[in-house]
């Protein structure tokens, strides 16, 4: 971890905080880890300064996280303790029990609009809008459902779920204009929810794009999910020079991708390698050359030969 986050571990323990665990999973990236504890955080303010960035979350797996700039690494909180039961909801809630079933039904509309609110856990669970009242939807229902959506702009990969549900010609529209959005994880949901409308070139463009700009969790990782099943030449060539160009972390999973797809790993990230490719995360341009030279030798293609081709 980095010195600040060590520091503050360090000093939770000392004041007699404990460690309830310690992962690789959410939210950290697999380049990176969280220490989880099981009280709050004393030692210091609930606030960013000094190299760590704070964010108090409070959901119902953490509330408060303290994380470095890039957010690999994370200091997480336990959850806060649940409130006290309103006892005046539980009664009005027992009284609507009570009530027909029709007098609490609402509108597909209504209840889509609903979904379409999205708060903490369904951002961490990675929940997109009710897409079954699309598919049971009257047709007066899609068309009002429809009007909420082509009536703001395309702003996330539910948007793009949902209007690819909907394929109405003015959701289709919608989705070939979002092939040119400048959020990269707009642009590879359109490949994902609806491949019918992108071509195999403006797939690639898209994808190598992202290989080449885009940040783990903002279009990065959407798009090494495609890379899996769909790599043309031009995105092995974006994989190779991200492992000589970007940022350490991303060289990581570049470094796992390439070694997935040349047959020498089982998955896109083989947590038994994971040692070697953490040795990419490295901003040290000499020490990054002998692990792509390692690489290449690993999975059994020219070390000299992809070292003078994309080394420029």
């Amino acid at each position: 971890m980095p010195l600040e986050l060590r520091s503050l571990v360090e000093a939770e323990l000392a004041a007699g905080n404990q460690i309830l665990e310690v992962g690789h999973s959410f939210p950290a990236a697999p380049v990176g880890c969280y220490v989880k504890l099981a009280r709050p955080v004393s030692t210091r303010p609930r606030a960013s300064g000094g190299g760590i960035d704070f964010f108090d979350r409070n959901t119902s797996i953490y509330s408060g996280e303290f994380a470095d700039t890039k957010r690999y690494f994370f200091v997480l909180e336990p959850p806060n303790p649940p409130p006290e039961p309103d006892m005046d909801a539980i009664r009005e809630g027992t009284q609507r029990q009570a009530q027909p079933v029709e007098a609490l039904s609402d509108s597909a509309v209504n209840r889509f609009r609903a979904s379409m609110r999205i708060d903490y856990e369904k951002w961490h669970d990675g929940i997109g809008y009710d897409l079954d009242i699309i598919r049971n939807a009257t047709p007066q229902e899609l068309a009002e459902i429809e009007g909420l959506l082509v009536d703001r702009p395309v702003s996330d990969w539910r948007d793009v779920e949902a209007l690819a549900a909907i394929d109405s010609p003015r959701a289709r529209n919608l989705l070939l204009k979002a092939l040119r959005h400048p959020d990269h994880q707009v642009r590879t949901a359109v490949a994902d929810y609806a491949p019918h409308l992108v071509s195999d070139d403006e797939r690639t463009a898209s994808l190598v794009a992202a290989l080449e700009h885009a940040e783990l969790y903002e279009g990065l990782s959407q798009a090494l999910d495609q890379v899996e099943s769909f790599h043309p030449p031009r995105i092995i060539d974006a994989l190779f020079r991200g492992l000589l160009k970007r940022d350490g972390g991303t060289a990581v999973h570049f470094a796992a991708m390439l070694t997935f797809l040349h047959g020498k790993a089982s998955t896109a990230f083989d947590w038994d390698q994971r040692p070697f490719f953490l040795q990419f995360h490295t901003e040290n341009g000499a020490d990054r050359r002998r692990r792509f030279l390692e690489l290449c030798e690993r999975i059994n293609v020219n070390p000299d030969e992809m070292l003078r081709r994309y080394d420029h």
